[in-house]
């Protein structure tokens, strides 16, 4: 397919890829992926332009069938319906998504323990340049969320606080920023420090017992 495609308000039926994109500059937008299903191997939308994808898909519905996209350059997917364990699987050839932004979506599946947005790493490097890449703000039924920015929070009475990520980050081994707040409960002034942000997994450490909750919030993009 060439550049410069628009496809609006159709429903795509019986096809085992229901869009196969090699051109950049497109916009999906109403459309209706009603085709084979991902189980048994069918694909909704394929973007196979590595490097340069220029693709933005909005306000579409993903009917038991999901996105592939490789090395995605500026590729947006927003305000679409996933239904049925669909998903949006970024496809490494070189190793590089740059300015990715999958927000606002509804996925609904069926209780299996299936990523919203997954890697596969299978026939290329692993994903080391990651640039202005946002997953967040998806809402999730009977699937398994997945974000490149996450917050939560651990409590304990000692000197070390451990807060995982890595049932919820998209990109294993990788935080590009840490933030964290230590509140202490009690008198004090504890002196505290990041020891450990590697692995998805962030460590504090003050230089004496106190009894405190640890806020932590990470982002993978740089």
């Amino acid at each position: 397919m060439s550049n410069d495609n628009a496809v609006t308000d159709v429903v795509i039926f019986s096809a085992a890829v229901g869009i196969l994109v090699s051109g950049q500059a497109n916009t999906f937008s109403g459309v209706h992926c009603y085709n084979k299903a991902t189980g048994w191997g069918g694909v909704g939308i394929y973007l196979r332009l590595p490097g340069l994808t220029q693709t933005r898909i909005v306000n579409s519905y993903f009917d038991y069938t999901g996105i592939i996209a490789e090395d995605p350059v500026q590729l947006r997917v927003a305000d679409c319906f996933f239904l049925g364990n669909s998903y949006v699987l970024l496809r490494s050839v070189h190793g590089v998504a740059k300015g990715v932004s999958i927000v606002g979506n509804m996925f609904s599946g069926t209780g299996k323990p299936l990523d919203i947005v997954q890697l596969d790493e299978s026939k290329g490097p692993r994903f080391g340049t990651v640039e202005q890449v946002v997953v967040d703000g998806n809402n999730v039924k009977g699937m398994t969320a997945r974000s490149t920015v996450a917050k939560r929070s651990a409590s304990t009475n000692g000197t070390m606080w451990t807060v995982d990520f890595s049932d919820a980050l998209l990109f294993p081994g990788r935080m590009s920023h840490v933030q964290y707040t230590l509140q202490v409960t009690g008198g004090g002034f504890p002196v505290h420090a990041l020891r450990i942000a590697e692995g998805n997994r962030v460590v504090v450490e003050a230089d004496r017992p106190v009894q405190g909750t640890l806020h932590v919030s990470v982002d993978q993009s740089s």
